[in-house]
Formats: C-alpha cells, structure tokens, sequence
C-alpha cells in the first residue's frame, strides 16, 4: 500500500512538503496521490467558490470541474510549490466563466474582488449585530483589501497563498491587510459610541 493514502486527512498547513511530495507523485500518474490533493482541498475551494455564487450545487459542480481541469492540466505545472495557487487560479476562472456563460448583467471584476454577501448567500437574520456591521463595513475598503481580508479571515488563507491567488508578492499582501485592518477600525470607532 502506498503511503499516500495516509495523507488524505491531515491538514495539508502541518507539513509544507506534503504537497510537493503529492503533486509530484500525481505527475508521474499516482492516481491515488490526486486523490489526497482532492481530499486536501475539496472544502477550501468549495468554499471559495461557494462564496461567489450563492449556490450550493453550483458550487459542488464548480469545484468539481476545477480538479478535473486539474488532474487534466497536471503536467502543466512548472513548480510543484506554486501548485496550490494556480489551483486557486483555476477555481477563480471558473467561477468567471460561469458568469459570462450565465450571461448575467454582472461586473466580473466585483465577481473576482468580492464576495456578495445578501440574503441568498448568508440569511442576515442568523447573523449577529456585529457581524452585520463587519459585513457592511467590509464594503467600504477598496477590492484588494475586501479580498485579502475574507481570504486570510474567512477562508483562513495564508498570506503566501493569497499573494498566490491574487498575482501579488506576499510583502504587497500584508501591507494591503494592514490597510484594510487599520481602515476597519476607524470606521468601528466612527460608529461606536
């Protein structure tokens, strides 16, 4: 039995050579290897795209067809660290082209920026006051920063991996958190009493 197999329930942040070991073992055509890559990130980028279109089968199809996009463009990886990126980048696309083949009235840059948080994504209700407020004054920071905020808080990204997604040097991410946490938190005082 291939050691690999033991690897589809640990958490892939405990050990940096794990993914690296994995992508090189599912190049050389380990199915078994993919698979625990698909164990690792199903949920992460479910999520990710989850929280751009609002649907729960939609985001199960999506996710879907971003590993098969994966396993199919494997070789295609040049450096098996920056794996996890173009992965994202992948799920990023596809959440783009659902829009476009959609053919909705909607501006994909807000798509790729945002996250839309109304009342079919997340029922208001259920929310407590102060996530309300959050919410509502994460709309007041730029795009950059509203992405770096919900990747790094509400999809507990690493900085390394956001820089990845957004095409950035991780240097430039922490400044745009360290932005976007200062500004909400003038904008908490602005509205405490």
């Amino acid at each position: 039995m291939n050691s690999v197999y033991g690897f589809s329930s640990m958490n892939i942040d405990q050990n940096s050579d794990l993914l690296p070991n994995l992508v090189a073992k599912a190049k050389l055509g380990q199915e078994q290897a993919f698979g625990s890559i698909y164990n690792l990130y199903f949920e992460k980028i479910y999520r990710f795209i989850y929280y751009r279109v609002s649907h729960k089968e939609i985001a199960e199809d999506l996710a879907e067809d971003v590993f098969l996009k994966a396993f199919s463009k494997l070789s295609s990886v040049q450096d098996n660290d920056s794996f996890e990126g173009w992965l994202y980048q992948i799920a990023r696309n596809k959440v783009i082209d659902y829009y476009r083949d959609k053919k909705q009235l909607v501006d994909l840059e807000e798509v790729e920026n945002t996250l839309i948080y109304e009342n079919n994504i997340i029922d208001v209700l259920e929310l407590k006051e102060n996530q309300k407020i959050f919410l509502e004054l994460l709309k007041e920071l730029g795009a950059d920063q509203q992405m770096v905020i919900k990747m790094k808080f509400l999809e507990n990204l690493e900085n390394g991996q956001i820089a990845r997604v957004m095409k950035k040097k991780e240097g430039a991410i922490r400044v745009i958190q360290y932005r976007a946490v200062a500004k909400l938190k003038e904008l908490i005082k602005k509205i405490s009493p």
